[in-house]
C-alpha cells in the first residue's frame, strides 16, 4: 500500500481503529461469556477514543503539510494482520489472547509512525497512541497472568 499524503496515512490509521472496534463490538456479540463480552465492550469503546484523536488531527487541517523522514510506501500491513480469529465458543483466555496481539499491532503500526514523524506536530498524537496501546496490552497481559497464567 503506497501512502501519497499524510491524509492517506491517517485516513487509514482512522479505518484500522474503526476496524478494530467493530471486530471487537462483533466478537462481543458472538461469545457467551459474560467475562469476555465485558472486556470486548471495554476495547471497543477504547478504540472509538483513538479514531477520535486521529479523527481530530485529520479534521485540523493542518497537519496535511507535516513531512515525516521518510516516505510511507509500504507498512507492511500482513505484519499487522491477526491470524487466529474468535467465535461463538471462546473462552475468557482466548479473547484476552487475541486482544493482546491485537493491541500489540496496534503499538507496532503507531511506533513506525512515530518514528516517521517524530519532531513534527504528529509526534504528540502518535506519541500518545504507543503509549496506550502499551498501557491497553499491559492491562490485559496482567490480566491474562492473574486469571490464566497459572495454570501453564
Amino acid at each position: 500500500m503506497k501512502f501519497e499524503s499524510l491524509k492517506d496515512v491517517l485516513t487509514f490509521a482512522i479505518r484500522k481503529e474503526h476496524d478494530s472496534r467493530e471486530l471487537y463490538l462483533m466478537f462481543r456479540d458472538m461469545v457467551k461469556d459474560p467475562g469476555a463480552k465485558v472486556l470486548l465492550e471495554d476495547l471497543a469503546n477504547q478504540e472509538m477514543g483513538h479514531m477520535n484523536l486521529l479523527e481530530n488531527a485529520l479534521k485540523s487541517g493542518k497537519m496535511e503539510s507535516i513531512g515525516g523522514k521518510k516516505e510511507i510506501m509500504d507498512l507492511h500491513l500482513s505484519d499487522y494482520m491477526v491470524a487466529e480469529n474468535i467465535g461463538p465458543d471462546s473462552s475468557a483466555q482466548e479473547v484476552m489472547l487475541f486482544a493482546i496481539k491485537r493491541e500489540q499491532e496496534s503499538y507496532n503500526l503507531y511506533h513506525m509512525l512515530l518514528g516517521n514523524y517524530e519532531g513534527t506536530e504528529l509526534e504528540t498524537l502518535f506519541s500518545k497512541l504507543v503509549k496506550e496501546e502499551l498501557r491497553h496490552k499491559e492491562t490485559l497481559e496482567r490480566e491474562y497472568e492473574e486469571h490464566f497464567a497459572q495454570w501453564m
